[in-house]
């Protein structure tokens, strides 16, 4: 049963962090099109460099996507026995007998924690017993945090722990 269901806040300096790497290779793309569709004083063998060079360009675009949609955050859920966090099509469940509490974290992740932070002003952190800890960024952290710690002390009532 899902009792809270919520999106990963993006500050808008991450989606232009983001949106770079896309935006400069299809400006490159379109630079190589136009000198090999210009052909002034160039062989033929570099005109066809530069078509294949604003090919692989231009399909780097989708890939670059794809990865995104891959590895970033979209949404996080919790249960009564998890919280489960979405990336692209494939879940983390993250159990409740492996979290030792949720609070509010502030700065630069550590490097041995999981960070998908995606807005310093609404970090969560994820503690977790023997584990890396986990820090997110929830789109109302307040309110993810209220659901999340009382799911995890009803969890921790019932089971005994």
């Amino acid at each position: 049963m899902i009792l809270y269901a919520g999106s990963i806040k993006y500050e808008t300096w991450v989606k232009i962090l983001l949106g770079f790497p896309i935006v400069l290779v299809i400006a490159m793309g379109l630079y190589f099109y136009n000198i090999a569709r210009l052909q002034q004083g160039i062989s033929a063998v570099t005109v066809h460099g530069f078509h294949v060079a604003s090919i692989v360009l231009f399909a780097t675009a989708p890939f670059i996507l794809f990865i995104y949609w891959l590895v970033l955050p979209t949404k996080i859920f919790i249960h009564q026995d998890k919280i489960k966090i979405k990336y692209g099509q494939f879940y983390w469940n993250v159990r409740y007998e492996t979290i030792e509490c949720l609070k509010t974290a502030k700065g630069i992740p550590p490097v041995w924690s999981n960070s998908s932070v995606t807005s310093y002003r609404n970090q969560i952190e994820i503690v977790r017993i023997k584990k890396m800890n986990i820090r997110l960024s929830p789109d109302n952290r307040d309110q993810f945090l209220d659901h999340a710690n009382r799911a995890l002390s009803d969890w921790k009532r019932t089971h005994g722990s």
